[in-house]
């Protein structure tokens, strides 16, 4: 579930801003460019189809595209844009949300410790949640414990699992722990703590907070969800096949080449078990960065980066520090289009990102439906290249 910048930001740094018009063109190149890359992309990223959304300024119809099939299978039916994808870490900036109105509503402070909500864990008892969003709690990662990929090996993410056992599998208080870490870090165990803060302040389960509160009519979100556990047969069905091909390590090689869409998504719970189709993503995104979702005082928290390389607060990405991570989302500075915004999600079987450019106003994502090594990852690169399309348009 981790976010990467891939060669995103280096494509998009030769980008001039010029806005899109004709959208028949312009969905014949992203038409191209899916068709493209699926035919020399689909056998080494062990992709049946991929799904993309763009939405362009004051235009209230995304411009959709997809490609491929539901499955490596012979027979597979069409991928469409109506296809659900596993989103991944792109539910951090749900469960970011949800605190930060918290924190609007007077219930909670981004700079509580942990001692005050969740006592349970007295070696994480000075930890802000701030720290937990930014990644600089130093609690390490639960899903890089040497324990937690033993059980998921053992039972093939078929198990239910507890935030409690999440959490159990880093905390000290347990042998065989993890050491902490330093300065940014990237650590799912961060956004499970988050989840558990949520529900004990609401007295609700984070499922049903994230219904009220983000999905539904109001910010365009009604094809998107969330279930910390196996998701129900309707939404599965709209799921394409989704394929583990991170390969290279002995301990999960029996998880290669398995499809994941049906997995019950508990281990990834408030760090990333949300499931939509790229426009809602792109919907999402929009919600995030630009509606009344927040207020305006939540929303510069939101976007007030730490440094990727030292986690130092540096408050927006620049030319020296070009990545940033807020609170769930991440920054990127270009010396040709200024401060813009993206993250990438991934599950055992899927990757979804999403990229808004603030100074031409579009959003972007892009579905597929496996997860590989990261040198074998260009999802970002075919996400630039739809921005580069979309701003070339006279």
């Amino acid at each position: 579930m981790r976010a990467f910048l891939t060669g995103l930001v280096a494509a998009i740094f030769l980008t001039g801003p010029a806005l899109a018009t004709d959208r028949a063109k312009l969905s014949a190149q992203i038409e191209k460019l899916a068709a493209d890359y699926l035919a020399t992309r689909g056998e080494a990223e062990h992709i049946s189809g991929v799904s993309i959304s763009l939405s362009l300024p004051g235009d209230p119809a995304n411009l959709n595209v997809a490609t491929g099939t539901l499955s490596r299978d012979a027979g597979a039916g069409p991928m469409t844009p109506d296809t659900l994808f596993q989103i991944g870490s792109i539910t951090k900036s749900m469960t970011a949300a949800v605190l930060l109105q918290l924190q609007t509503e007077g219930q909670l402070g981004l700079d509580d410790t942990l001692a005050i909500h969740l006592p349970e864990y007295p070696a994480w008892r000075d930890v802000t949640l701030r720290r937990l969003l930014t990644m600089t709690s130093g609690i390490p990662s639960y899903d890089t414990a040497p324990a937690m990929i033993a059980d998921a090996t053992k039972h093939g993410l078929t198990r239910h699992y507890s935030p409690a056992v999440l959490a159990g599998f880093v905390d000290p208080a347990y042998p065989g722990a993890p050491a902490p870490t330093t300065g940014y870090d990237y650590s799912n165990t961060n956004y499970i703590l988050a989840g558990l803060v949520i529900e004990r302040i609401t007295a609700e389960p984070l499922a049903k907070v994230f219904n009220a509160r983000l999905f539904g009519p109001r910010h365009g979100l009604t094809d998107t969800y969330y279930a910390a556990g196996p998701y129900w047969d309707e939404l599965v069905a709209r799921m394409p096949a989704g394929y583990n091909w991170q390969t290279g390590d002995p301990a999960t090689a029996a998880l290669v080449g398995r499809d994941f869409k049906a997995q019950d998504m508990s281990w990834g719970g408030a760090a990333g078990a949300a499931v939509a189709t790229p426009e809602q993503v792109t919907r999402w995104a929009r919600a995030l960065y630009q509606s009344t979702l927040l207020t305006e005082a939540a929303r510069a928290d939101l976007m007030d980066v730490v440094s990727m390389k030292t986690g130092q607060t540096i408050g927006k990405p620049s030319a020296e520090d070009p990545a940033g991570f807020g609170l769930g989302v991440m920054g990127f500075a270009s010396p040709m289009l200024g401060q813009g915004w993206q993250y990438e999600g991934g599950t055992m079987g899927f990757r979804m990102v999403y990229v808004w450019l603030p100074a031409p106003d579009i959003v972007v994502a892009v579905g597929l439906n496996s997860n590989v090594n990261g040198d074998n990852d260009h999802i970002g690169k075919l996400a630039a290249a739809i921005l580069q399309a979309a701003m070339a348009q006279p």
